[in-house]
């Protein structure tokens, strides 16, 4: 059953919607938009996958709407998946440690903290051929959700074409982790179409640190505390769409000029993990 309309385009189609408003798809409008539909979905898949344990199991181009108002819309919701409480908490606690290993600045792999995410990738369910390096359940955690590095532990390739690539030593995958692998193959398809580093980890993090802080609270007996954050978060998406559809309503060349600010200055803000990759 259809219970809500959405006009807009389906990001197949959104380099054809471009064109016919009059917008370069290699403009500075296109990129930030391109940077916008980035942070929206590692948004929407990090709050459904982690906070909801309920999400979208069939993400592709045909199923993610552009909307009018600029807003991203996901459909068909035909295939879905539940993740349990455990792997669930399971799960946010290897986007916190590959978040500390992304801010540790790249001197060295620390042994510890890779025994710690291999620890935690072994408990979510991965399991390697016999004969893997010890390195390859945090190898595969590395991949799957830290699109911003550009070697991997144990000798590694992060292409996963590679003969060296962690997907070749997989001996079983747990079936809830399959489901969200295709959500971070999508996202990071289309950061590296964008040319952004960008780890899934490091923007999960905040989202797998609330899970984390709420499920300490609730067997706290002072009780969780007050979820002032995610109202100010709130308050601040509307503002953003508010302000997106008045962006979208200016003429052409006002739009044009108003993208390319938002642009520079998303990418002076940007953290190391969203920073433009460069040319070797």
């Amino acid at each position: 059953l259809v219970r809500v309309f959405w006009r807009g385009e389906p990001l197949s189609r959104a380099v054809e919607a471009m064109e016919a408003r009059g917008i370069d798809p290699d403009s500075a409008e296109a990129q930030l938009f391109g940077r916008k539909l980035l942070s929206a979905l590692t948004e929407a898949f990090g709050l459904t996958i982690l906070e909801g344990g309920f999400f979208h199991a069939d993400p592709h181009p045909g199923n993610i709407f552009v909307l009018d108002d600029g807003r991203v819309g996901l459909i068909d919701f035909g295939q879905v998946k539940q993740i349990g409480a455990r792997a669930s908490t399971t799960l946010a606690k290897v986007m916190v440690a590959l978040a500390a290993r992304g801010a540790g600045g790249g001197e060295g792999e620390d042994e510890a903290q890779l025994d710690e995410i291999s620890r935690l990738a072994l408990e979510l369910g991965v399991r390697l051929r016999d004969g893997s390096p010890r390195e390859g359940p945090a190898a595969t955690a590395i991949w799957l959700f830290d699109g911003s590095v550009d070697t991997l532990p144990g000798g590694f390739d992060t292409n996963e074409l590679s003969p060296n690539s962690p997907v070749k030593v997989l001996q079983s995958f747990p079936q809830e982790l399959t489901l969200v692998g295709r959500s971070t193959v999508l996202i990071k398809g289309i950061a590296s179409r964008l040319g952004v580093r960008w780890s899934l980890a490091s923007e999960w993090a905040p989202i797998a640190r609330r899970l984390l802080a709420r499920q300490s609270a609730a067997r706290s007996p002072f009780g969780a505390p007050p979820r002032l954050r995610s109202i100010v978060r709130l308050l601040g998406q509307w503002a953003a769409a508010k302000l997106s559809a008045v962006v979208l309503a200016l003429p052409p060349p006002l739009r044009r000029l108003v993208a390319a600010v938002a642009l520079r200055c998303s990418k002076r803000g940007s953290s190391p993990t969203r920073q433009l990759a460069t040319q070797s």
